[in-house]
């Protein structure tokens, strides 16, 4: 794949966020790698990187600064590209909190008020049309694919002001992390690119109780190959706290004795696939907690389900045990057959898999981390709509390969907001 950013661009935190965003997910799911060319001398604006500049960031990103390679599809940040250069270019676009993908004669959003998070969104989703690409699918490149993170209702036109939401004065600023894999570093990502006018104020707390296994670089945008073998939450944390959070690690499971203490993060953002876990979600004491989950086959991969607690239908509803499952399956799921079969069993032996954003693809292990990328931008957005005063969404169902076609439902109230807050940089 390769990347282009024009000066104008460059110099837009939103842009950034997509640039960056695009190039981390595409080293990861890309095995030719990513090239990238245009102005990266200027300074980085989305500090989720330690260099100072943009041009440092592409490097330890794992991209290449080079000339465009023929054949390789095209992501334009800003600006123009000559026609015909590649058989397959498209553009990334946002305003506020709506962003997308766009073939590269279509028209731009106003691209005015900045919001890193719509960046990250447009970088993802410009990831996953090019995936689809390759993957042989004709539709993309010749569409536009986007979404408002401030209303995900199937009627929101994106493309339209009105779905646009409120420029952001404060910002949650206590999350407690249950998982650090493919989802929870891309909640921890997301988490970075949020405008927090002191980084300082924010808290982390990460738990988790894996090692990054071989596979862990291919979907999870927060490690390297030189992280095998070691504790998930102590990369995330040296992660976080090199961009100036404040970090607490905590290396049990979330399980049924699990309760969160009064003084903790009252936000919890989950991203583990473990039914157990998610069943007592909304009974560890926390006020407010979104997690989502994602497709595991070489069907579902790119579908998105998020849920939000407080809700109606209690976690516990939502994901049953094993012995309330239908007899008629045996109570054990697709995807549980799955992992049980004997090549899964040997990679898990030799500490080669780590199922959390795998897919199979022609039998090939794929990681596909611009879905979780995507999850991560939509679940950070439903904490920032809720800290605005706006009634979140409980359960919102997307799938990547047709974003238009996706379901949401919204709550009747806002939250009465009782984790701490802190004040946003401006974004316009």
């Amino acid at each position: 794949m390769h990347l282009t950013i024009d000066a104008e661009a460059a110099v837009s935190p939103t842009h950034q966020a997509s640039l960056l965003t695009a190039l981390n997910c595409g080293v990861r799911t890309f095995l030719g790698g990513v090239t990238v060319e245009g102005m990266l001398d200027v300074p980085l604006l989305v500090p989720i990187a330690a260099g100072a500049t943009l041009a440092d960031a592409v490097v330890e990103l794992g991209g290449t600064a080079a000339p465009h390679a023929p054949g390789a599809p095209i992501v334009a940040i800003g600006g123009t590209v000559a026609a015909g250069l590649a058989d397959f270019a498209i553009r990334t676009t946002f305003d506020g909190w709506r962003a997308g993908a766009i073939p590269l004669a279509s028209a731009r959003l106003a691209e005015r008020t900045e919001f890193a998070l719509s960046g990250m969104l447009a970088g993802a989703l410009a990831v996953a049309e090019v995936f689809a690409h390759l993957n042989g699918e004709p539709l993309a490149g010749h569409r536009s694919v986007g979404l408002s993170l401030w209303d995900l209702d199937d009627e929101a036109d994106w493309t339209d002001s009105r779905s646009d939401g409120p420029v952001i004065t404060d910002l949650p600023s206590d999350f407690w992390l249950i998982g650090l894999g493919h989802l929870g570093q891309a909640y921890l990502w997301a988490i970075g690119m949020l405008p927090f006018a002191d980084r300082g104020s924010v808290r982390l707390f990460l738990q988790d109780v894996d090692c990054a296994g071989k596979s862990t670089k291919s979907t999870s945008l927060l490690t390297t190959g030189a992280d095998q073998g070691h504790r998930k939450t102590r990369i995330c944390a040296r992660w976080a706290e090199q961009r100036g959070f404040d970090t607490a690690i905590i290396e049990r499971r979330f399980d049924v004795d699990f309760r969160r203490s009064d003084q903790e993060p009252g936000l919890a953002l989950c991203g583990v696939d473990n039914p157990v876990a998610r069943r007592i979600l909304d009974e560890a004491g926390f006020p407010m907690v979104i997690e989502a989950g994602l497709g595991n086959g070489a069907e579902d991969f790119r579908l998105i389900r998020m849920h939000s607690f407080p809700a109606t239908q209690r976690s516990s509803a939502i994901w049953p045990t094993a012995a309330q499952v239908d007899e008629a399956d045996g109570g054990i799921s697709r995807a549980a057959k799955l992992k049980d079969q004997p090549a899964y069993v040997e990679l898990r032996k030799k500490g080669e898999l780590d199922e959390c954003g795998l897919t199979l693809l022609a039998d090939v292990a794929v990681g596909a981390p611009f879905v979780g990328v995507t999850a991560a931008a939509i679940v950070l957005a439903q904490a920032v709509r809720a800290v605005a005063g706006a009634p979140r969404a409980t359960v919102a169902n997307i799938d990547l390969r047709s974003v238009a076609h996706r379901s949401a439902v919204v709550g009747q109230d806002a939250d009465i907001i009782t984790f701490a807050t802190a004040q946003a940089q401006s974004i316009e």
